[in-house]
This record gives structure tokens, C-alpha cells and sequence, in this order.
């Protein structure tokens, strides 16, 4: 659904309203996260039918760019993919929650390229545990990671063709204090290459300043009086606002540059 800034209601631009594995249609189960371009095409993570649909603006239709359709951890497949960034030459970056890996799709491939983990779950700087968010700074080649799963609760900066540094979290132990997340899932960067986290569980949106190690809360959780249920992605506008939206919640919420 695309909504004019204050509207009311929301016009459809992907989808056709039913659950169905048509190149009109997404997934009844739920699609987890999207990339929207420049010029407003879509690209979609449609998680349940094992693909990344492009879906350009104003098409009736998708068309597939990644994955073949069918769950599998082949190259040629996504297993269940979340997280989808897409770079400026048009490659597409995937975080596959199933299997633990990120994998990057060259423009018509047919095949991705593994590009981080893919060693199974877990908090090693090799590893990767149920991935959901990523951001790619192309300036300077890193990858960011938000490890949803309870092996790592951690968000990792990956410098393309090495491993893993956590950058936010405690590996491997899950919490509620400034130092922990609980599966943490969308996440972005602003220009100071500071991070925001949707810090699920937790109810909150973590700020982890450039090079540091605690979160300061700066939405949910009761912070500033306001609530959050379930937030599973987060986005920043040119003017530094922040976007949410709550998956429990079933919402999209709004606050304010700090």
C-alpha cells in the first residue's frame, strides 16, 4: 500500500488483494520486508513464495529477480528470504532467515552469490543467526546484519569478502539493558553512520551512536510516553524522521527528529 503524505487511506501498488504464487499476487503468509527505489519501483521480499518480486511503479503485476519460486538452500533458491537492500548497479542483497546467509544477486542472474554466512547459526564472526535487516553502505563496502535469533541477538558489519564484527548487542545473550537487544530486526543508518534498531522484543528502537556499544531508547518502551508492539523495521526520511512499523501493532508509526 502506497499513503500520500497525511492521508487517510492508502492505494494498493503490489498485489492483488488475495494470497497466491501469480506474478500479480504475494503470499498470504506474509511478505517481510521491501526496497523502494529512486523511482518508487518495489522490490519485495516475498517470504513465503521464495522470491524477490520487482515490481515496477504502476505495474499489475511483479516480476521475479531473485530466487526460483520454491524454498531450498541451493544458490538458485531463497530460504526464506527477509531483509533486501539493492545497490546502486542494481544488485540485490538478500538476508535469508532460514539458513543463516546473505547472498547477493547480480542483475538476471540465476543464481545469488554467498557473500556472508552461511556456516550455520550462531555468534561466531563466520556466522550469522536467523538474519532479518540489512542496510549496505556501498561508499565503503560494509554490510550490516540485524541476527534476529537468540544465538546471536547482535547486529554485524560485514566488509564484502571477510567476516563479521558486532557492532550492536552481546553475542549470544539476549536482554532488555542498553548493551542487549532481543531479536533485533529492521535496521538502518544515517549519515553519521549512526544505527537504529527495531528492537522487537524489547518493544523499543535502539540509537547505537558511531562506535558505540549502548543503545540509548529512543522510541517504545515507554520512552518519552510512547509504545510500540512488536516494531519490525525502521526507516528515516530526509528530514531525519523516523518510521516504524509494528508488526503486533499493525500500524506504521511516526516520530519526530530528535
Amino acid at each position: 500500500m502506497k499513503y500520500l503524505q497525511d492521508a487517510k487511506n492508502g492505494t494498493r501498488v503490489a498485489g492483488n488483494g488475495t494470497g497466491g504464487v501469480g506474478l500479480n499476487q504475494l503470499a498470504a503468509s506474509g511478505s517481510r520486508y521491501l526496497y523502494v527505489d529512486s523511482s518508487e519501483n518495489i522490490y519485495i521480499s516475498d517470504t513465503y513464495n521464495g522470491r524477490i518480486s520487482y515490481w515496477a511503479n504502476g505495474a499489475s503485476s511483479g516480476v521475479i529477480v531473485a530466487g526460483n519460486g520454491t524454498y531450498g538452500t541451493s544458490l538458485n533458491q531463497l530460504a526464506y528470504p527477509y531483509g533486501v537492500w539493492v545497490d546502486s548497479s542494481s544488485n540485490i542483497y538478500i538476508a535469508e532467515y532460514q539458513i543463516h546467509r546473505v547472498t547477493k544477486w547480480t542483475p538476471g542472474a540465476t543464481a545469488g552469490i554467498l557473500i556472508a554466512g552461511g556456516n550455520g547459526a550462531g555468534n561466531a564472526p563466520n556466522k550469522l543467526s536467523s538474519p532479518a535487516g540489512i542496510y549496505f553502505d556501498e561508499v565503503n563496502q560494509d554490510l550490516y546484519v540485524s541476527n534476529s535469533g537468540s544465538s546471536a541477538a547482535t547486529v554485524m558489519r560485514w566488509r564484502i569478502g571477510d567476516n563479521g564484527t558486532i557492532i550492536a548487542g552481546t553475542g549470544g545473550s539476549a536482554g532488555a539493558s542498553a548493551t542487549q537487544l532481543n531479536s533485533p530486526m529492521g535496521i538502518t543508518l544515517d549519515r553519521w553512520m549512526n544505527l537504529y534498531v527495531a528492537d522487537r522484543t524489547n518493544n523499543r528502537i535502539q540509537l547505537f551512536c558511531n562506535g558505540s556499544m549502548t543503545g540509548i531508547t529512543i522510541a517504545g518502551s515507554g520512552s518519552g510516553g510512547s509504545s510500540l508492539s512488536g516494531p519490525y523495521d525502521v526507516k528515516l526520511d530526509s528530514q531525519m524522521n523516523l518510521y516504524v512499523s509494528e508488526n503486533s501493532g499493525s500500524k506504521i508509526s511516526k516520530f519526530g527528529k530528535l
